[in-house]
């Protein structure tokens, strides 16, 4: 319980004192020559208990923080500018994973009110599907997924759409042969259904050590424009596309102000 109380304690001091400094501005002269990439799973208020899942009323807080604080871009104009060498310092990608229909339906919808655009990479074959992933199985919850129109409106309505493997297999594991056929599989898929190509990829899991290094190098031949991870970090001038790092937006944050916070003062670097 003492634990608790602290780290309780411990966001709400965060949270106060990223107010204070954002609202200043002085969140200017800290860390003004990177990008962020940050991650969200689910948007849904059916699971308000779920760690994976954000709340309609949290996520538009955090929509409205990125909007005020930073400049948001799709993240084929962060690719972009990384691939021309120009500054990206200041530049805020807002992506989603997996492919649940509330990303599409309540999250979108909310990123556009505030002009924003996100990428959203799908599971290819758990769209359309009934299938119900691990994790939702272990707390009951009923999973929904988009249907190939949804990811198509979403393409249209100035959305950047990219894969997330077939199956969701961790390629720290499954031999490089099985990785190839995932991610070039849902490559193919996803690019026959939106009928232009993509290229944009985030790695199931997106910790180090769910990326082997034998399927990094199939990655580096499937000629694909980018390779996402999720375990913490910046992007600069000069990263490997292929390579590139995302900040996940996880229950531990009270506020948009604590993740900015913990953003200046370096909490959120890769280890």
């Amino acid at each position: 319980m003492r634990n608790t109380l602290k780290k309780s304690a411990s966001r709400i001091g965060k949270s106060l004192l990223g107010w204070v400094i954002y609202n200043a501005r002085l969140n200017r002269f800290f860390r003004r020559d990177e990008a962020i990439i940050v991650l969200f799973h689910r948007v849904n208020d059916a699971y308000p208990t779920d760690p994976l899942t954000y709340v309609s009323r949290k996520f538009e807080a955090f929509a409205r923080f990125f909007g005020r604080f930073f400049k948001v871009v799709p993240l084929t104009t962060l690719l972009d500018r990384l691939e021309k060498g120009e500054d990206i310092g200041g530049l805020l990608a807002i992506t989603f994973d997996d492919g649940y229909v509330g990303n599409a339906t309540i999250a979108a919808p909310i990123l556009e009110k505030y002009n924003e655009r996100a990428c959203f990479f799908v599971t290819t074959n758990w769209i359309e599907s009934d299938h119900v992933p691990w994790w939702d199985e272990e707390k009951n919850i009923q999973t929904q997924w988009m249907t190939w129109d949804q990811v198509r409106e979403l393409r249209a309505r100035g959305h950047d759409v990219g894969s997330h493997t077939l199956t969701h297999p961790d390629l720290g594991v499954v031999p490089p042969e099985v990785g190839r056929a995932e991610i070039a599989g849902a490559s193919a898929r996803l690019d026959s259904e939106l009928g232009e190509h993509s290229g944009l990829f985030a790695y199931p899991f997106g910790g180090r050590k769910n990326m082997s290094a034998q399927n990094q190098s199939v990655v580096n031949t499937l000629g694909l424009r980018c390779c996402l991870s999720a375990y913490g970090g910046t992007v600069h001038i000069g990263d490997d596309p292929l390579r590139l790092k995302r900040i996940t937006i996880s229950d531990w944050f009270l506020s948009p102000y604590q993740f900015g916070l913990e953003l200046l003062f370096g909490s959120l670097d890769a280890d």
